[in-house]
């Protein structure tokens, strides 16, 4: 074989293993805490060990206890669903290394439910229990969840 022709297939079988390399190494789109839309969600319940307060879309409008609700906060709660799933493994029977035996935190999208509970100490992650499978995802959302009442609600006043 010419010394070119041996040189050139060298190349090409070079080319061919790096594309395929990098073609490998694309990231995959992140699997989501939920397959659920914030556009589909309509029923918002939050509960704590001492609290439980429900918000409803009613006629376009967030509706909590009677109030009008904050829909810029509300719409920022809807995201939780599409949050992305950094981790997740099924649950095992016990909880209790993930805080999830007894959750202080409770949210129920529509009818879909999600248990929050510890931290993962190396990550920083947040465990969440939903459908039988624990996520980790970013802790971004526990300020949120755990703001009192009023949080939720528009200001009379303003």
């Amino acid at each position: 074989m010419p010394h070119k022709l041996r040189l050139n297939l060298i190349l090409v079988a070079i080319i061919a293993l790096l594309a395929l390399l990098i073609w490998q190494s694309q990231p995959q789109p992140r699997v989501t805490l939920s397959k659920l839309v914030p556009a589909e969600i309509h029923t918002i319940t939050i509960s704590t060990d001492t609290t439980s307060h429900t918000m409803r879309l009613v006629e376009g409008q967030w509706v909590i206890e009677g109030a009008a609700g904050l829909s810029s906060r509300i719409e920022q709660l809807l995201t939780i669903s599409q949050t992305p799933s950094l981790s997740r493994f099924a649950a095992p029977p016990d909880l209790k290394p993930y805080g999830l035996d007894k959750p202080k935190l409770v949210l129920q999208l529509n009818q879909e439910t999600f248990f929050f509970g510890n931290i993962e100490p190396l990550s920083g992650w947040r465990y969440v229990l939903h459908s039988g499978v624990i996520h980790l995802i970013g802790n971004g959302f526990q300020h949120h969840l755990a703001a009192p009442i009023e949080a939720w609600q528009e200001d009379p006043d303003a």
